[in-house]
């Protein structure tokens, strides 16, 4: 490898960090550790840096084609909602300047910018979290808590639910397969492991004891919305550059995104009978990553009928409203389950064709 191809690689794993650095990475940390102490932060980031690594390692670029070309729209609508999900946080936690500033200056330059620049962005987005975690002056690791406020006997079931999200949507990310498509070497998602451990060991660093919370800080909420600038950025130049890009799609994504943002901005001061807190909005948001498109990855590859999927899905919420919300995770091993039972299923004709609406 040329030293060239070397720097190429480098920036693509920064890429790919960015893209993946999403309102999950930047504050789930301070929900779990306030729940379960350090144990659940590890239980969260081991898959995650692994989950999403190993996609370079599992996938070439012609396996990768093939994949595409088999989930159809899907991944778009993986985008659709990852968008969506940034703007409901940035709504929920920024200014409203800095909201529309956010989603503005994302969506142009997803629209604008061709992939060298990108990969430049990405570097300097970089240096820019890194400035921001550092500036901080965080304390030492040790001083993080080890216990939280729920048994940790709960991590065994939500441990299961996380490592399936986190091992299923990166094949659905778009940006990881720009990545995978355009970088000299696989090993970019190597750097990109060590890269995005660092971001979140960094970002869980500001968690605050005293508070049970992150110490919210202008360096805190610059990092939140450089990061969730550049997510959008990303997803939203997949979209715009797919070959299957649609005015019903931009139409989708355009109402999702001003909803959600919207419904950000609502949760600030409002405690809704039927959602609760903005917190447990964001929460709810994890069903997508943790039920919904893992079930749809996988069982579209599997070719189980449609109805069925779907049926399961809409069944299992419940026990995720329990797991996730209710703070009773041992209903999640029934999805879980399901999702077994499912992969175990006859298989459809496997010349007729699946199509899934985005």
């Amino acid at each position: 490898m040329t030293s060239r191809d070397a720097g190429s690689t480098a920036l693509w794993g920064l890429f790919c960090s960015a893209s993946w650095t999403w309102c999950i990475g930047m504050f789930l940390p301070f929900v779990l550790l306030r729940q379960y102490g350090w144990a659940g932060f590890l239980m969260f980031a081991i898959p995650n840096v692994m989950g999403c690594a190993a996609f370079g390692y599992v996938l070439d670029r012609d396996r990768a084609r093939a994949l595409r070309a088999r989930l159809g729209p899907l991944p778009r609508a993986f985008s659709i909602v990852t968008i969506a999900y940034q703007a409901y946080f940035a709504g929920w936690m920024l200014p409203e300047v800095w909201l529309v500033g956010v989603i503005g200056v994302g969506v142009a330059v997803g629209a604008m910018l061709a992939s060298r620049s990108m990969l430049a962005l990405a570097g300097l987005v970089s240096v820019v979290t890194a400035a921001c975690i550092l500036s901080e002056c965080p304390p030492s690791l040790q001083a993080l808590d080890t216990a939280g406020s729920l048994p940790s006997t709960d991590l065994f079931a939500l441990g299961g639910v996380i490592a399936l999200g986190f091992i299923a949507c990166p094949y659905l990310d778009l940006t990881f397969h720009r990545a995978l498509e355009e970088s000299p070497s696989r090993h970019a998602f190597g750097v990109f492991g060590v890269a995005f451990a660092l971001m979140l060991f960094g970002v869980a660093s500001l968690w605050d004891g005293t508070l049970e919370g992150p110490r919210l800080t202008l360096a805190l909420e610059v990092l939140w919305a450089v990061q969730l600038s550049f997510t959008i950025a990303a997803h939203a130049r997949e979209l715009l550059r797919s070959q299957s890009a649609s005015s019903r799609s931009t139409a989708i994504a355009i109402a999702a995104i001003a909803a959600a943002a919207a419904l950000g901005i609502a949760m600030r001061t409002w405690d809704f009978p039927v959602l609760g807190s903005g917190e447990g909005v964001y929460l709810r948001f994890l069903a997508f990553y943790g039920l919904v498109f893992p079930f749809l990855l996988v069982l579209r590859l599997r070719r189980v009928r449609q109805w069925l999927v779907w049926t399961t899905i809409l069944a299992s919420l419940p026990f995720y409203e329990l797991g996730f919300i209710r703070h009773q995770p041992f209903w999640l091993l029934v999805p879980v389950g399901l999702l077994c039972v499912l992969w175990m299923a006859p298989l459809d004709n496997p010349s007729r064709k699946d199509r899934f609406d985005a």
